[in-house]
């Protein structure tokens, strides 16, 4: 165990003998916040998002039907400009809409066609008729309560021939309403930042390696458990720093969180076992610094991707348990992650509700970090 403390100590004091390195593994994930920040920070517009729309049909009529098929018939540029999704419950919406995952629920009561064929005989519409629910500060939001308005309105009118006017109430999901683009952003933001990680792990073992200082520990009772062990409490150790470092930086730029922020820190720093994995698999294939930055690179950015911290993913289920569909994402550190902060500070969720993907988390980071450790030992530890 000392010996392994003192390899972490080593290699934490590479750090400050490479400032360069060092600077990088703080400037990346800051700069990235700082960037997202100008993008999206002082506006209440950003990229338009794909316009899912959940639609829960209570109607005891037709024209629920109706309204849906005129939802699903507009179309932009010959392309349909929804993407509809039928529910049971409106409850099953709630995370959906909390995680922006959808951009709002459209419920159209049981009294809907009633009210409507009402109206047909000359009776006052109702001022609301149908109700839309959703983020208001998100664009998809705004873009879909456009179309619903207009389907509506229009449908009212061919059954009644009263004048085109605007039947819907509007209901803001908790949680949403006074966030930001930026503030949804931090979470993939983090993930990023902490996956820079693979690159300084890659590097600190192929300097070891190059340098020739990897030969000469070999000559001491060290064995590859205390020098990959001391490097990864190195690495655990600066990410101790970097997480709390990164999200003080979002909070000065007026990041507001729904959720805990030591519990976030938390997701982020188990996220480093599996990014010091990954750094140990590029580590055995990197003959110099440059090749372990660049391979290093080549693996992360796609890791990254995959997570959807950046970008929602296709569908990839591998199979179900219970109610749980287990996808391939799953299996990448990344995408739990990316996960789990999405419900911590956007949704708001506690330790509970994210026992899934912190499992998750932490099984994949292990997984990935004893098959760095055997390919280390086999590729490079044997040849020293």
């Amino acid at each position: 165990m000392m010996t392994m403390l003192r390899i972490a100590r080593k290699a934490l004091l590479e750090y400050v003998r490479e400032p360069l390195l060092l600077g990088l593994a703080f400037v990346f994930p800051v700069l990235l916040v700082l960037l997202y920040y100008v993008a999206f920070g002082e506006s209440d517009t950003g990229l338009a998002r794909y316009m899912k729309l959940m639609v829960w049909n209570a109607d005891r009529g037709t024209f629920g039907d109706r309204l849906i098929e005129a939802l699903a018939s507009e179309q932009f540029e010959g392309s349909p400009v929804l993407e509809l999704t039928l529910v049971q419950d409106p409850a099953l919406a709630v995370v959906p809409l909390r995680e922006h995952k959808v951009a709002a629920l459209l419920q159209i009561p049981p009294e809907f066609s009633a009210t409507i064929e009402a109206a047909a005989r000359g009776e006052a519409v109702p001022p609301t008729i149908v109700s839309l629910a959703g983020d208001p500060y998100q664009d998809n939001y705004v873009f879909v309560q456009t179309y619903v308005d207009g389907a509506v309105s229009a449908l009212v009118r061919q059954a009644t021939g009263q004048p085109e006017t605007v039947h819907a109430s509007y209901e803001f999901t908790t949680g949403t309403g006074t966030m930001s683009d930026f503030d949804f952003g931090v979470g993939g933001i983090l993930v990023f930042g902490v996956m820079f990680t693979v690159i300084t792990t890659a590097h600190i073992l192929v300097k070891e390696r190059v340098s020739g200082t990897l030969r000469r520990l070999r000559v001491t009772r060290m064995r590859a458990v205390d020098l990959l062990g001391g490097v990864t409490l190195a690495q655990m150790a600066l990410a101790l720093v970097l997480v709390p470092f990164t999200l003080g930086i979002a909070v000065a730029c007026g990041f507001r969180s729904n959720g805990s922020l030591l519990l976030a820190i938390g997701v982020g720093w188990l996220l480093t076992l599996g990014a010091v994995g990954l750094g140990l698999i590029t580590a055995c294939f990197a003959r110099s610094d440059g090749e372990a930055a660049n391979l290093g690179a080549s693996l992360m950015v796609p890791v990254v991707l995959m997570s959807g911290a950046l970008y929602p993913m296709p569908a990839a289920p591998l199979f179900s348990l219970g109610d749980r569909v287990i996808e391939l994402y799953d299996f990448v550190p990344a995408a739990p992650a990316a996960e789990a902060l999405r419900r911590i500070l956007v949704g708001g969720d506690g330790l509970d509700a994210v026992g899934y993907e912190l499992f998750m988390i932490a099984l994949s980071s292990v997984l990935l970090f004893a098959l760095g450790v055997v390919l280390y030992r086999r590729l490079q530890l044997r040849r020293s």
